[in-house]
């Protein structure tokens, strides 16, 4: 009787130890590999706050060098960037230059006399940054953009040519525009940056692993508007770190 009654605590003991067991490592799935879940989390939550301080430090800086301007040249996606965030005036020695329905026609005949105008009011500033945002409006005219910004940078060294993509559309848009063909534009200009060492921001594809909202098919809701500007920024802020690297 005795060896029965043992018999029976040692299973019991068993048993306990054996759903203990089973529930640290249900709670550890659970919490992704980690028994204290509130520890990772807080790590995260340090972690993601770290790395929005570091990318504000490298964007003002990326803005704080007196010697550089910064151009925001574009057509209605920059024109409701603007309404949205005010980028205009968002930081110094930043303006913007954007008109609606417009592509590499108006960009020839009415954005670099604009630019150049600036430009002649801010001589102190010796290097420009042209952010171009274009080719919605004319996505066939690739080539000749192309073409356009070689001339742009072979006879100004002081330009430093920053190239977005074309970002994407509701398929099924009243405009007729597709996202099969802005994919094709948007290769050739990638192509075209690694050819001639012009620098390129893949807003489309940031945009579309993040989600993007618009309002016909075309333009989009403040939202995203705001994402675009922080991919314009942080892309600027890698530029900036890269040369620091290599100086």
């Amino acid at each position: 009787m005795k060896k029965y009654r043992e018999f029976i605590v040692v299973l019991v003991i068993l048993i306990a130890s054996i759903i203990c067991g089973l529930y640290v490592l249900m709670t550890a799935i659970r919490n992704g590999g980690d028994f204290f879940g509130r520890q990772t989390e807080e790590v995260t939550t340090e972690a993601t706050t770290e790395t929005k301080t570091r990318k504000k430090k490298a964007v003002d800086q990326a803005y704080e060098d007196e010697t550089i301007g910064t151009l925001l040249i574009g057509d209605s996606r920059f024109v409701g960037m603007n309404k949205a965030l005010d980028v205009e005036n968002d930081k110094d020695r930043q303006w913007l230059i954007a008109k609606v329905g417009q592509g590499l026609g108006w960009f020839q005949d009415s954005a670099l006399s604009s630019v150049q105008k600036i430009r002649d009011k801010n001589t102190a500033i010796s290097k420009w940054r042209y952010v171009i945002g274009l080719g919605v409006n004319d996505l066939k005219n690739i080539n000749n953009y192309i073409d356009e910004y070689k001339d742009l940078t072979e006879s100004d060294d002081q330009i430093e040519l920053i190239l977005l993509s074309v970002n994407p559309v509701d398929d099924g848009n009243s405009y007729g525009i597709s996202n099969a063909d802005i994919k094709s534009f948007n290769k050739k200009l990638k192509e075209a940056c690694d050819e001639n060492g012009w620098a390129y921001i893949d807003t489309y594809s940031q945009l579309v692993e993040d989600g993007y909202s618009t309002v016909d098919g075309l333009h989009y809701e403040n939202a995203t508007y705001l994402k675009v500007y922080d991919y314009i920024l942080d892309g600027l802020a890698e530029l900036g770190e890269s040369t620091d690297a290599e100086d």
